[in-house]
């Protein structure tokens, strides 16, 4: 994506935006005051934010073949994958979550009680550990396509006791179906392959394994042209009453009595 577009796009956002104050739904106004706008106390990710120091120090080198988008604008086709040699801090500087979002996480599933939750990129799972904070009885499927960034993320659950983190090592194009055969969710986090084809393919096959008042949370919209059209199709879909747009991240709700809406929150 290059600058130009992305700061046209973020003028449009910005425009369209809105805080909390002017909101009329009642669910929505709800969730910003008492999650969105609420921050947690930092003092609860002692853990995953030491993880996060140690991996931005780590100048171990990895290889594996990247199965995501790559860099923005790049092509990464399978036919010309190479395999990705690098230091285990430079994905971590480049990749890694920010702390307010692995936060709002975390809120979000103690304010909709979430029980059962699938991540779709667990990287080095320092947003996997936020979320598992959240609580034992939260079950956390989470696949990492990488194995050896994968393998780390595995020691790092081990190692911290993360016991409610069920990881799978796999490209989701091949182990998604069976991951979730049988299951259903009540929060769905997407990242990882930053294609917006595949994002659609993959929100179809979620689809029918969302609980009626489950949420899927899309990362990365606005990571190239064809994510943000993707993520228009999605906050379109059928299934999809109410949608919010925080610029670099979706948000998407099934609820059939919530009124079909798309808003974009200032966060």
């Amino acid at each position: 994506m290059n600058a130009f577009f992305t700061a046209k796009e973020y003028l449009q956002w910005l425009i369209n935006s809105k805080a909390r104050h002017g909101i009329h739904s009642p669910f929505l106004y709800q969730f910003l005051d008492q999650c969105l706008y609420r921050e947690s106390e930092k003092s609860l990710f002692e853990i995953p934010e030491k993880h996060r120091r140690n991996l931005k120090n780590d100048h171990t080198i990895l290889e594996y073949i990247d199965l995501g988008a790559g860099k923005r604008n790049q092509r990464n086709n399978n036919s010309n994958k190479k395999i990705k040699r690098i230091e285990v801090r430079q994905i971590a500087l480049n990749s890694l979550q920010q702390p307010r979002y692995c936060r709002l996480f975390y809120r979000m599933i103690k304010y909709f009680d979430c029980r059962n939750v699938l991540e779709m990129g667990t990287s080095f799972g320092v947003t996997t550990s936020y979320m598992s904070l959240a609580g034992a009885h939260v079950i956390i499927d989470s696949i990492e396509g990488a194995y050896p960034i994968a393998e780390l993320a595995g020691n790092y659950f081990s190692e911290n006791k993360f016991t409610n983190i069920i990881l799978h090592r796999g490209n989701f194009d091949f182990i998604l179906e069976d991951v979730i055969s049988g299951k259903s969710y009540d929060l769905v986090f997407m990242d990882g392959n930053h294609r917006g084809s595949r994002t659609l393919e993959y929100f179809q096959k979620l689809i029918k394994h969302i609980n009626p008042e489950g949420v899927v949370i899309i990362d990365d919209i606005r990571w190239s042209e064809s994510m943000l059209n993707a993520w228009k199709e999605i906050k379109n879909h059928n299934d999809v009453t109410l949608s919010i747009d925080l610029f670099r991240m979706g948000i998407v709700f099934f609820d059939i009595r919530l009124k079909k809406q798309e808003f974009a929150i200032r966060f």
